[in-house]
């Protein structure tokens, strides 16, 4: 099965809308984490490949790990503020199957930290997700909004529990246990936008988290944080 898997709040509604028209087309299943919700939005009965569902607790970005998959399922992780391209799914499969998806996974935002050059959080090179990128490359932690991985290669829910907001660093502190790498993917501009509405602003969780890092984040940014192969597009 190739699934995709998002977690959403209430203020986040119109743009997951627009997410889902965009992304459900391209899986079979969209299992859907509503966080802080009472009741399941009435327009998603349009969306019949969409499983909602509304968690005892607000796990944030975590939800997206909370659906148990099978091993050999395509999970496609997506945020509910992006469009995604009609051909997303089919490119992030093709570059994953060439690079090996056994042993890497792929997305399109990518981080590479570069410890010892100062503070760590400053010191690291960012492939933005709506950015082109020449060439596919090798990075210390990817995006969950953009990520496709075997089912596998996707980290149980009790390692991601109490990840909240940097589910991000928690799942590359996995994958770096497992002995997996991440591939921020080469592509062109413009193949995934930022959903933007005219004169709301919604908080993010870079804005309001990530960019003043406590120290329990960084330390765990530290396990994994090591300095990558030369060669970007090689596996080794």
């Amino acid at each position: 099965m190739i699934r995709a898997h998002i977690a959403t709040y209430p203020p986040r509604l119109q743009m997951l809308e627009q997410a889902l028209a965009s992304i459900a087309p391209q899986v079979d299943q969209v299992f859907l984490c509503l966080n802080e919700f009472a009741e399941i939005p009435a327009f998603l009965t349009a969306f019949k490949t969409v499983t909602p569902w509304i968690p005892d607790q607000d796990l944030k970005d975590v939800g997206k790990f909370a659906v148990e998959v099978a091993t050999d399922d395509l999970v496609v992780m997506a945020d509910d503020d992006l469009l995604y391209h009609p051909t997303h799914v089919t490119t992030l499969r093709r570059i994953g199957e060439d690079l090996g998806l056994d042993r890497v996974v792929v997305g399109l935002h990518g981080t590479i930290y570069h410890p010892g050059q100062g503070p760590l959080i400053r010191s690291r090179t960012t492939f933005q997700c709506d950015d082109p990128l020449a060439m596919s490359t090798r990075v210390h932690q990817l995006g969950t909004g953009t990520v496709l991985a075997l089912g596998r290669n996707v980290a149980p829910l009790d390692f991601m529990m109490g990840s909240q907001k940097f589910v991000d660093v928690r799942y590359a502190r996995w994958l770096h246990q497992k002995g997996l790498h991440s591939f921020a993917i080469q592509r062109p501009e413009g193949f995934v936008r930022k959903i933007e509405l005219p004169g709301v602003k919604v908080e993010t969780i870079f804005k309001s988290f990530t960019r003043h890092s406590p120290d329990h984040v960084l330390q765990e940014i530290r396990q994994f944080a090591q300095v990558l192969p030369t060669a970007p597009g090689t596996p080794a």
